[in-house]
């Protein structure tokens, strides 16, 4: 009886120990997929600001053709180019990175379907040529003429985006104001308007 009992008992413990095994494995695979889902869910929240388009250490190269027409938009409306530069870099890249937001935000300029249907005049929001005087318009009943700070703000309710925004328009004018100037750019590049 006495050897039935450590036979048993041998059995029930290694059982036990191997049940415990695996729950503990179990448990470190659910775990690992939590701690890969929430990296994910992070990039994807924080892709407005890193990568192709966003905060990275360095501001896509701003093309020509989109330069252009900024300047256009700036010498018509008086919006500083330097600002549309910045925020078509910030927001998709310069058409690098038109993906759907997290938020459903849409195309070049990363336009709420609300306010480009507002704002967009029946245009195409992934055709910088129709964003760039969009993302004018926007800024303009933002009162951006008076307030470039606030009116970034009202672009997108985030200090920390209105620095970044701030810091790409300044590094743009300097990049490459030279080759606004020759496009025939008249509107001073001017972003510490009003700076809260």
């Amino acid at each position: 009886m006495a050897k039935l009992v450590l036979v048993a008992g041998s059995v029930f413990g290694d059982l036990t120990r191997d049940a415990m095994r695996l729950v503990g494995a179990l448990l470190g695979a659910v775990m690992a997929v939590v701690i890969l889902a929430v990296v994910a869910i992070a990039l994807i929240i924080a892709a407005p600001f890193v990568g192709l388009g966003g905060g990275g250490s360095e501001p896509p190269v701003l093309p020509a053709e989109h330069l252009a027409v900024m300047v256009d938009v700036s010498n018509e409306t008086g919006v500083p180019w330097a600002l549309l530069a910045a925020i078509a870099s910030v927001e998709s890249g310069f058409g690098q990175n038109m993906a759907t937001s997290w938020a459903g935000a849409i195309g070049y300029g990363q336009f709420m379907p609300p306010s480009w249907a507002a704002f967009g005049e029946g245009g195409d929001p992934y055709d910088y040529r129709d964003v760039v005087p969009a993302m004018a318009r926007y800024l303009l009943a933002a009162h951006v003429l008076s307030d470039i700070p606030k009116a970034v703000y009202a672009y997108n309710h985030d200090w920390d985006y209105v620095a970044l925004v701030l810091s790409r328009a300044t590094y743009y004018a300097a990049s490459a104001g030279d080759t606004a100037a020759a496009l025939g750019a008249t509107v001073p590049v001017d972003t510490t308007r009003a700076l809260p």
